[in-house]
């Protein structure tokens, strides 16, 4: 038979667990101190904050991720990445859950709001292990003006574009005949000027009659219209 401990060694042995009860509560307080840090940083966060389980639902959010999409958060929990996500489908979406690690991607995607609007987003997300499973870390920032304004510069750009391209300028010293009046041309062939025109603008011709020449060939109409 063994030898029972002795009063001395079960009250050493006592103050060992004591001491390691204490360390125990240190330890969980300072994961405590660390998650409610965490979760403050996340919430506070100016950004748009989700994190994604290993199958891509949503494992915590912030308030600013739940106003973004017109959410509750009660709402979000109930959630996975491809409800939102209007521009990926879900198998692109599970296989980036399955890919993505602590370096990460960033990439522009477009996220579905509860109303149906659509917002542009900018996404930066990473992977890391916690308690055994995996998460994904979603930084989303709505980029909606910003891709309404370089849309809306890129068509005025195209629309200044298609406007030169479609101008044609007279350009330096026209060979004009001094009694025709024609317009001789890079080829060497002369045409009338409103041919001329017609063909090196976009203008379009419309004939007239100035008085001078009214009163030399109509002499009889322009007495009419202007009597002396």
């Amino acid at each position: 038979m063994s030898e029972k401990p002795t009063y001395e060694e079960l009250e050493k042995r006592v103050l060992q667990l004591k001491g390691i009860e204490l360390e125990l509560k240190k330890t969980k307080s300072l994961l405590n101190d660390e998650i409610n840090w965490w979760r403050y940083l996340i919430e506070e966060s100016r950004d748009a904050i989700v994190v994604l389980d290993q199958d891509a639902k949503v494992f915590e959010a912030n308030n600013r991720f739940a106003d973004m999409l017109g959410y509750s958060r009660i709402e979000l929990y109930q959630l996975y990445a491809w409800d939102w996500d209007a521009h990926l489908k879900k198998e692109q979406i599970l296989e980036l859950a399955k890919t993505v690690d602590n370096v990460g991607h960033s990439f522009e995607t477009q996220h579905r709001r509860k109303d149906g609007g659509i917002i542009d987003v900018e996404l930066s997300n990473n992977g890391a292990v916690y308690r055994g499973k995996k998460l994904i870390l979603c930084i989303c920032r709505d980029i909606s003006d910003r891709k309404k304004s370089e849309t809306e510069r890129e068509e005025l750009i195209k629309r200044l574009r298609d406007t030169l391209a479609e101008i044609k300028t007279l350009r330096g010293i026209l060979p004009l005949c001094s009694f025709c009046k024609k317009i001789r041309d890079d080829k060497g062939y002369w045409e009338q000027v409103d041919i001329y025109i017609h063909k090196h603008s976009e203008a379009d011709i419309s004939h007239s009659i100035c008085p001078e020449c009214f009163k030399i060939y109509y002499p009889d109409e322009y007495k009419e219209i202007y009597p002396e």
